[in-house]
């Protein structure tokens, strides 16, 4: 099964990858909107672990921004091109603020990609190095794309 864990905080990166060193998964990793969309089209995957704030760009390149909507424009992205493979959120965050400010909740932006992208989102797990809850959510979200 092939994984792509699209993720730009390098602890949350680290403690996901451990979870997921005991599967036989194939794991590709991007750290930014662009690279993920690179690897996406050169790569067909199962499924996808999507952090929803991400930069423009990796790190390495000056100018990108951090986009606490970034990962909506993954799935846009992953909708219009017709890409297949599930998508399971995985964030730190309660709320989201759009380029105007306005805030959404996780609970709300959970059931607005329920609505616009159907069938390919399945659904977020919060992540939280104190719980264990995250990691039963992303075993469970893989065994069923196995």
């Amino acid at each position: 099964m092939k994984l792509l864990l699209i993720e730009d905080d390098k602890p949350k990166q680290n403690q996901i990858l451990d979870l997921l060193s005991s599967e036989m998964l194939q794991i590709d990793h991007a750290a930014s909107i662009n690279e993920a969309i690179r690897y996406l089209d050169d790569g067909v995957y199962d499924c996808i672990l999507l952090d929803m704030s991400l930069p423009t760009f990796d790190a390495s390149v000056s100018g990108g921004r951090q986009q606490d909507l970034g990962g909506r424009q993954i799935l846009t992205y992953m909708w219009e091109m017709e890409i297949p493979s599930r998508v399971m959120l995985v964030t730190q965050l309660r709320g989201f603020r759009n380029l105007n400010g306005d805030e959404t909740s996780l609970a709300e932006l959970d059931m607005q990609l329920r609505q616009e992208f159907p069938g390919l989102y399945a659904g977020y797990t919060h992540f939280h190095h104190s719980t264990g809850a995250w990691m039963t959510a992303i075993t469970g979200f893989i065994k069923s794309n196995d």
